[in-house]
């Protein structure tokens, strides 16, 4: 494989993410819920891949960092907010917001208000990340990020449209206006942030602890095969359960490192 040519795979893969983050838009406008879910879960898998692939083939560069903050912004910054609000303001809300200018007000108002302050956030922590790559940060930020990641916060965003795929949409609850709003705000505010979250890329696990690593591993993919949505929702509580574990360790390393 010549040099020329290297470069050119993570960049495609870059595509791919940011590809599937256009398409969840689309799939948005039409209504179909679970393919935009899909489309934004399978972004995530791209943007996963695309540094592994860089690195692997040592071509990481400043174009494919800044192409990925761009997709990164699309993907998860622009689809979940807007694939958020299509789904709380489905056809059938949107009729009863005609009929009532109050109601109207606030669809068109606060609901979109709670997407823009989404997307400012995530845009603030892209611009943030690529500030400090050239950074160095204090050891113990070793193991953490600085807020949360933007894959990891749009899928906090649709936490509550999965949930309730999830519970075959018997639970009124996750499709409340403000109740998808305080997530999609949550989910902001979190990317935004200084708040650290734990980061499992730079761990060397002993060989226990692999083989436990690999159980689960195998585990969510037949959970993901056979029931997706279920298996989600565990996955994006667990998350957020780990926020605040991440900062209870992170105050013990920083305290030790002091």
């Amino acid at each position: 494989m010549t040099d020329a040519i290297k470069p050119i795979f993570p960049n495609a893969v870059t595509m791919m993410a940011l590809a599937f983050g256009v398409s969840s838009i689309n799939m948005a406008l039409w209504g179909r819920w679970e393919l935009a879910v899909l489309f934004i879960v399978l972004a995530g898998f791209f943007d996963f891949m695309d540094g592994r692939v860089a690195r692997a083939l040592d071509v990481s560069s400043h174009f494919g960092a800044e192409l990925d903050s761009l997709s990164d912004f699309v993907s998860f910054g622009v689809a979940p907010g807007f694939l958020m609000y299509n789904w709380t303001m489905d056809t059938t809300m949107r009729a009863e917001a005609l009929k009532d200018i109050t109601y109207r007000t606030d669809a068109v108002g606060l609901y979109w208000g709670v997407v823009l302050f989404f997307a400012v956030c995530c845009a603030t922590r892209l611009a943030r990340f690529n500030t400090m790559l050239n950074e160095r940060q204090p050891k113990y930020w070793t193991h953490f990020f600085m807020g949360v990641p933007a894959p990891a916060g749009g899928g906090l965003a649709m936490l509550p449209l999965i949930m309730w795929m999830a519970t075959g949409g018997q639970v009124a609850l996750f499709r409340a206006p403000w109740f998808v709003s305080c997530f999609v705000i949550f989910a902001g505010v979190m990317m935004a942030s200084r708040i650290p979250t734990l980061c499992l890329k730079h761990l060397h696990p002993n060989r226990s602890m692999r083989s436990i690593l690999m159980f689960v591993m195998l585990a969510l993919i037949c959970g993901f095969a056979t029931l997706p949505w279920q298996t989600l929702s565990v996955v994006g509580v667990g998350y957020l359960i780990s926020i605040p574990i991440g900062i209870f360790y992170f105050l013990h390393f920083k305290k030790n490192c002091g």
